[in-house]
């Protein structure tokens, strides 16, 4: 008797149990590219071009649903150009990942202008890439 009443117990206590929830699925981290420019210029040398694809080639490959194409330009020159020669950037950049494969509903283009975060003078001429993640910042004014 004394079993079966252990029994009972032991199976009331497990039915009682939840069971642990599923594993929580988490998005891949962003993944980055940067494209150089020369100075003044929007025009995709062939090693941007190389990188482009690249950046094609892993969106293709994954499961992300946006592509972020953001330009820079390099302080130098008035802050109206640099806007628009960022943006130019940019558009290059998107022009050639569509050409690359990827659809025009997938990219966020945008156009940062001049900034300084970059520690070399030439570091911020030019366009960031990323693959999935969160939605750049609009552009300060």
């Amino acid at each position: 008797m004394k079993r079966l009443l252990m029994t009972c117990a032991m199976l009331a206590v497990a039915a009682c149990q939840q069971p642990p929830p599923p594993p929580v699925a988490t998005a891949p981290p962003p993944k980055n590219y940067t494209v150089y420019f020369d100075y003044n210029s929007s025009r995709l040398s062939p090693a941007a071009t190389e990188i482009v694809g690249l950046a094609a080639g892993a969106y293709k490959a994954g499961a992300s649903s946006s592509v972020q194409v953001t330009g820079y330009a390099s302080p130098p020159g008035s802050v109206g150009y640099n806007q628009r020669l960022s943006l130019r950037r940019a558009n290059a950049v998107a022009a050639q990942l569509q050409r690359d494969g990827v659809p025009q509903a997938a990219l966020v283009v945008s156009g940062q202008g001049e900034t300084s975060s970059a520690p070399t003078l030439g570091q911020n001429q030019r366009v960031a890439i990323i693959i999935g993640g969160p939605p750049p910042a609009a552009p300060s004014s």
